[in-house]
């Protein structure tokens, strides 16, 4: 099942400090790996399904136009999921109390201060 107009997100884009970026990593992997033993993509007997989920990250430039101008030291990060409506959400919320990083994964939100869609809808793919 693909995702269509209306699927419930949620997601955030947070900017760390590239000094900062094997710790965040190695947490992202964590909640990811825990997404794959937990959640599925297809109808899977046991998981919840889920029909969406990428982490992206780059180096954020200090001129976009002109990569030539280096870096800030930053690294942007962009988490997205994708469920098929608020009930299966509320449902993954839930069960992510159970995983053994969540204080972790909060804690990123503290410390980092991301932009974050809670319970979103998606209104435009291709």
């Amino acid at each position: 099942m693909s995702f269509k107009i209306g699927n419930t997100t949620f997601g955030f884009t947070m900017r760390v400090p590239q000094s900062e970026e094997s710790e965040v990593d190695d947490l992202i992997s964590s909640h990811a790996k825990w997404m794959s033993e937990t959640h599925s993509i297809k109808p899977e007997n046991g998981k919840l399904q889920t029909l969406e989920y990428f982490v992206s990250k780059a180096t954020e430039l200090n001129n976009m136009m002109d990569p030539s101008k280096g870096s800030t030291g930053h690294i942007i990060y962009n988490l997205t999921e994708v469920h098929i409506d608020d009930e299966h959400f509320g449902k993954h919320v839930e069960l992510g109390q159970n995983w053994s990083r969540i204080d972790e994964f909060f804690g990123l939100f503290e410390k980092y201060s991301p932009l974050v869609t809670m319970a979103g809808r998606v209104t435009a793919k291709l």
